[in-house]
């Protein structure tokens, strides 16, 4: 079995002047490197199963109806902040929320090539 490590992610949703910030404790068999190089865009899907339907518009903001959602900041914790988070507001598996969002989201048509969803010519 792989070895999990635990990470606080925050995000971020800005709907017209106010911001508002979740914190979500995660599990994951992700390493710190694979988490900061949005391995299976773990990012997109996160979002997407955080606020819904997703989509890519200019400048790479991603919208959910007309808020700009983001990942604002991801922060190591050890097991035991997980087992205290988990309690209080629920821990999540990383690989769950990917299962979870990653129908949900679509990138920019000048992003497609990135995401696999359109062959190089």
């Amino acid at each position: 079995m792989s070895k999990l490590n635990y990470f606080l992610i925050t995000d971020m949703c800005r709907d017209g002047d106010h911001e508002y910030y979740d914190y979500v404790a995660v599990e994951t068999k992700m390493t710190r490197k694979q988490i900061d190089d949005n391995k299976n865009f773990w990012e997109e899907c996160f979002l997407a199963w955080q606020f819904g339907w997703i989509q890519q518009e200019y400048d790479d903001d991603w919208w959910a109806d007309n808020r700009i959602v983001r990942i604002y900041g991801i922060q190591t914790i050890t097991k035991e902040q997980f087992k205290v988070l988990d309690d209080v507001t629920g821990g999540w598996s990383l690989e769950k929320i990917i299962e979870q969002g990653e129908g949900d989201w679509t990138p920019s048509d000048e992003n497609l090539e990135h995401y696999g969803l359109r062959n190089s010519e």
